[in-house]
């Protein structure tokens, strides 16, 4: 135990997935915002976090979308 909270800073190790940050975006939200795109290509990229919340109900910053 000494030894993985000197690795990780951690007492228990977790397995539940690959290291690093967890996923926002499912791939239906990555789906929707495909389907948004391409069904009208002009939306700007500040729109497409607002129609996530809207319609989706998912929080995001642009940046993640880009």
């Amino acid at each position: 135990m000494l030894k993985l909270w000197r690795e990780t800073g951690d007492v228990v190790q977790h397995n539940d997935g690959p290291p690093g940050c967890p996923h926002v975006l499912t791939l239906d939200d990555v789906n929707y915002l495909l389907q948004l795109v391409n069904h009208h290509p002009g939306w700007f990229l500040d729109e497409l976090p607002v129609l996530l919340s809207d319609n989706r109900f998912i929080s995001i910053h642009y940046m993640t979308i880009y």
